[in-house]
Formats: C-alpha cells, sequence, structure tokens
C-alpha cells in the first residue's frame, strides 16, 4: 500500500480545510500576495525552496498526522514480518536508512557508496571511516532487526550495545560507553548534562521509554528529543537516536520513519523548537518519516 505524501498543494488545501483560513489570509500569513497563491492552489506551480518551507511550518502548526498515521497502522501488514521475511524489502531499508542517518551526521558517501561499501565492496575517493561508518550502521540495524520483535523493551543494554556497534573500530569515541567529558550542541543554546549527569538521565529515560499510553507516536517524538538532548555519548547520539526511535515504532507495530538527508535542517529546527516547549514539529517530523517508511517497506 503506497501512501502518497503531502505536496505543497495539499498542505495548503489541507490548511484551509482545518481552519477555516480564506486564500486572502492564507496569502498574507505566507507574505505572498493572492496571485502567488492561486498558481500554487489553482495552476499547481510548485512554490521556491523557502516558501515550501513557510508552508510546512504553518501545515505542521495546524494539521495533526497522527491519526492518518495510526489508520494506516490499522490496514498495513505487520512491518517487522515484512523485515524479517523480505530479503529485497530489507535490503532497500538497510540501504535507505543506513544512507541517510550517515548523511545527516556529515557522510558524503553517496547512495550508490554506501550500497557499494554495505556490500563489501571498494569504495573509490572516500576516506576509511566514512566506509567504517556506513558497514557499521549497516551491522547495527542487522543487529536491531535479529532483537526486535512486537512489545520489545529496550534496556539500557541493547542502547550501548548499538552505540557499539556504529562507533566500531573508531576507538576515540568510546564504543559502547557513555561520554566522559563536555559536549556541545552546534547551533544551539541548549546547555547539555555533564558526563557525571548522563548515567542518571539515561537511567530514567530508560525507566519510561517503554510507555507508550493513548500516544505512542508523540511519546516515541518526545523520547527521539529527551535522548538527543542527554546526548550520552561523544559521538553517534543522532544515529543511535534514531535507530532506537526505529526500534521503538517497529515495536509498536508502525513502520519504521525515514528521515532524509533533504530533511536535515527541518529537522534540527524541529528538535530545537522541542527544547523550547513545542512537541509538534517533531511530532510531526516523525509522522512524515512514517509515511515514507510505509512506502519503503510496502
Amino acid at each position: 500500500m503506497k501512501v502518497p505524501l503531502f505536496s505543497d498543494r495539499e498542505k495548503l488545501m489541507k490548511i484551509m480545510q482545518v481552519t477555516g483560513i480564506s486564500r486572502a489570509k492564507l496569502a498574507r500569513r505566507l507574505e505572498v500576495d493572492y496571485k502567488t497563491l492561486w498558481r500554487w492552489l489553482d495552476r499547481e506551480v510548485k512554490p521556491q525552496r523557502r516558501q515550501s518551507s513557510d508552508i510546512d511550518q504553518i501545515f505542521k502548526e495546524y494539521v495533526d498526522l497522527r491519526e492518518i498515521i495510526t489508520g494506516l497502522r490499522k490496514k498495513a501488514r505487520d512491518p517487522i514480518e515484512a523485515l524479517k521475511k523480505n530479503k529485497k524489502i530489507r535490503d532497500e531499508f538497510i540501504l535507505m536508512m543506513t544512507y541517510n542517518s550517515n548523511a545527516i551526521e556529515g557522510s558524503r558517501m553517496t547512495i550508490k557508496d554506501t550500497e557499494e561499501a554495505i556490500a563489501g565492496n571498494t569504495v573509490r575517493g572516500k576516506k576509511l571511516f566514512e566506509i567504517l561508518e556506513a558497514v557499521n550502521h549497516k551491522n547495527a540495524m542487522e543487529f536491531m532487526l535479529r532483537e526486535i520483535c512486537p512489545g520489545f523493551k529496550i534496556s539500557e543494554k541493547y542502547i550501548l550495545k548499538l552505540h557499539e556497534i556504529v562507533m566500531y573500530n573508531l576507538n576515540d569515541k568510546l564504543p559502547g560507553a557513555y561520554r566522559t567529558g563536555y559536549v556541545n550542541l552546534t547551533n544551539s543554546d541548549v546547555v547539555l548534562p555533564s558526563a557525571q549527569e548522563v548515567p542518571l538521565k539515561m537511567s530514567q529515560l530508560v525507566r519510561s521509554i517503554n510507555h507508550y499510553k493513548r500516544d505512542p507516536i508523540g511519546k516515541i517524538a518526545k523520547d527521539h528529543y529527551d535522548f538527543e538532548i542527554i546526548h550520552p555519548f561523544f559521538d553517534g547520539n543522532g544515529r543511535v537516536g534514531r535507530l532506537l526511535m526505529t526500534t521503538q515504532l517497529l515495536s509498536q507495530h508502525f513502520a519504521p520513519a525515514v528521515i532524509r538527508i533533504e530533511d536535515r535542517y527541518k529537522y534540527y529546527m524541529a528538535l530545537e523548537k522541542c527544547s523550547h516547549g513545542d512537541k509538534n514539529n517533531i511530532i510531526q517530523m516523525v509522522c512524515d518519516g512514517i509515511m515514507m517508511g510505509c512506502n519503503l517497506i510496502t
């Protein structure tokens, strides 16, 4: 079952449907003239990149995708079964997750480079550590898929093992161990916990991470933020955090969330907004990723 992602035009239509806002008021909100909005809606002209980003932000303010995602969960096949039993789906899933997650962290590897690396082939023009990052992430995903089952419970041991695999042979990054010193977030004023606070913070997170209640998507999105804001490792926090989010989603019968490199800055912005009390953007980001994940595993 292919899930259509929302185009800019569809987002605009949905905003008007949910809010009852007029075209004139929506144009003013987007700081464009009425004719420009008319072209987007009635002539299907695509907005420029900045304008598309503005549309996406307003869309996330007013349209909650959780209901749509929950409906998809009821109709779709079990994602764990699909990934474990269908090699073609599993290989594509591992490739796309590995490429995008590493690219978000700054890897220069293309999709083709990543495919060659995880197949054990020579990758020309790339440094050894970049190839190792791809292979390590692939191995971490294979470990996750061996361990995962419906209702799977995340433990501190599981988190540390993921990090150990992601950082394998990168000994200066302390594979499988919490950081022993200070780190900071680039382009953020958020103060991270000290190294001494990390074990306690992680213990608190693990105690609550497997409890989802009535809003599993919202809880998983918040857990992802909480993990990243603890930043328990010297390196690999983003990659391990997204693997944990994937583990949670699969354990609750949701498709995995694929966060694309093209959405890196939206993703960073969503996490930053969460630090100021606005969880809506990160929740919607996870929902967007799940819809992409649905298309990947069906």
